[in-house]
């Protein structure tokens, strides 16, 4: 079993009710960044887990 290096970071995601693009955690896991479960929007309190990753910053 491969032990996977979990990396959280602030990023940018569009929130599927309220579609405004807000700060949420997210988890890096490989090469699948993924929204961290359990967040609510900051805007209109909706659940962000399915909500579709629009930045994830990365050094240059």
């Amino acid at each position: 079993m491969k032990a996977f290096i979990e990396n959280h970071t602030l990023g940018q995601v569009h929130c599927p009710i309220c579609t405004h693009t807000v700060p949420a955690d997210i988890d890096l896991k490989g090469k699948n960044p993924r929204v961290a479960s359990g967040q609510k929007c900051p805007r209109c309190g909706s659940s962000l887990d399915v909500a579709v990753i629009i930045q994830v910053p990365e050094a240059a």
